[in-house]
């Protein structure tokens, strides 16, 4: 556990899926406020940029407690069209409209947005009146509003990248709000599982409002205080090209 006054982030003991047997990681992650709910690129100066770092690099330079992999948005990804806002700029203006879109707001609220032609027309700016800071396109969605998303949409191989294969035991990542300012984030580990199961998972470990899928596979990361802790095994480290990262900001508070 890391606490402070600003934030408590709680890293979980692999554990064992008792119906699927299938091993997780979970994090829970309470914030006071919402700019400690942060995105951060490889390269610093874009996050359209083709270059690629370990993680732990990017979580260390952005003094994270703690991070997951994002949705890789690289120019030179299969995926190149998906619509990228990070921290209220946005850095690529297309839409693949068939992928579920992640809304994170001005107060750290989180929003899916289901793929379709809509996509391209809406105003990714503004969500419910709020001004929205982070826009990522993976997905799908898993829960929205409480409520699991039925299988025959998340199993859709349309509806996701195309290397994500929601029909095949991968090892997947999401993350979900809980309440106001709480989150969980789970990845499952080794020969993983089909998105469904994935979904089914999730939901049994805490009373989620929403959770999305991120980029999973081996890209799939969680890092707690500069260390990688899940896929650590010789041979399963991958860069990626951005991270999801809760920050403290006891600092900024004046307080040592």
């Amino acid at each position: 556990v890391y606490e402070d006054p600003t934030i408590r982030a709680e890293r979980f003991p692999a554990t064992h899926d008792p119906t699927t047997l299938i091993q997780y990681f979970a994090v829970d992650v309470q914030i006071k406020d919402p700019s400690q709910l942060r995105t951060a690129s490889a390269d610093p100066a874009s996050f359209t940029s083709s270059r690629l770092v370990q993680p732990e690099t990017i979580a260390k330079r952005m003094n994270a407690v703690f991070a997951l992999d994002g949705d890789y948005c690289t120019d030179d990804s299969v995926e190149n069209q998906k619509y990228v806002m990070r921290q209220g700029i946005i850095f690529r203006d297309t839409v693949e409209p068939k992928l579920d879109m992640r809304l994170i707001d001005e107060e750290g609220d989180m929003h899916i947005v289901p793929g379709g032609p809509e996509l391209e027309t809406m105003d990714k700016t503004q969500y419910n009146g709020k001004q929205v800071w982070n826009v990522l396109q993976f997905g799908p969605g898993l829960v929205i509003d409480g409520k699991p998303v039925p299988d025959e949409i998340i199993m859709n191989p349309d509806r996701s990248p195309t290397y994500a294969k929601p029909g095949a035991g991968e090892i997947r990542l999401c993350i979900a709000q809980i309440d106001k300012l709480k989150y969980m984030v789970v990845t499952c580990a080794h020969w993983g599982q089909e998105l469904n199961r994935f979904r089914d998972m999730v939901m049994s470990l805490a009373p989620v409002q929403c959770a999305y899928t991120l980029d999973g596979g081996l890209s799939a990361s969680l890092v707690f205080l500069n260390r990688k802790f899940n896929n650590v095994q010789s041979g399963s480290e991958r860069p990626i090209t951005d991270i999801i990262y809760f920050a403290s900001a006891w600092d900024m508070s004046g307080a040592n």
